[in-house]
């Protein structure tokens, strides 16, 4: 580079300085997302660990629920309640820093990446798409359909077993 006055210098100090201050915030906002997808996973195993001492003590009595059992049902109820609003919170917190990411990637894919190499968005949906081509893959989207989703169904169903074991709880 020619030194005009410094003037170059200065664009390229600048260049470097936005490409290193967007990859920083790149990487954090995915840490940001790892962060939350680590916190869902530890608040449903919570709630799978206290719903299942709650049922067993619940069910300690030789499987017979009666209305003695009634606050720990509901408790239950509110154990899966809870659980779900966690796990939709933290699902929320992941996909808006993963959105984040992306918009900060394709920032940086349009301003460093433009000269013919493959953008970095492009590298991955490459990689993507070997990965979902295989069996496992599609056997697994069947079986769950979104992880997403999947760490919705434990909470959601703690719940569902908490409110049958309260309406048999309530019969009795």
């Amino acid at each position: 580079m020619w030194n005009l006055g410094g003037r170059v210098s200065e664009v390229a100090d600048r260049d470097k300085a936005q490409r290193d201050l967007l990859w920083g915030m790149y990487t954090d906002t995915r840490a940001h997302a790892r962060h939350a997808e680590t916190l869902r996973a530890n608040a449903v195993n919570i709630v799978i660990v206290v719903s299942s001492a709650m049922v067993a003590v619940i069910t300690s009595t030789g499987g017979e629920v009666n209305r003695d059992d009634l606050p720990l049902t509901l408790l239950l109820v509110l154990v899966g309640f809870i659980g779900l609003a966690f796990a939709a919170a933290y699902t929320e917190l992941y996909h808006r820093n993963r959105l984040r990411a992306e918009w900060l990637r394709a920032i940086l894919d349009e301003r460093f990446f433009a000269m013919g190499d493959p953008t970095i968005t492009e590298a991955l949906a490459a990689s993507d798409k070997r990965h979902q081509g295989t069996r496992l893959y599609r056997w697994s989207r069947r079986l769950t359909g979104s992880t997403h989703r999947f760490w919705r169904w434990v909470p959601i169903l703690v719940f569902l077993a908490g409110v049958g074991l309260t309406a048999i709880a309530l019969r009795t």
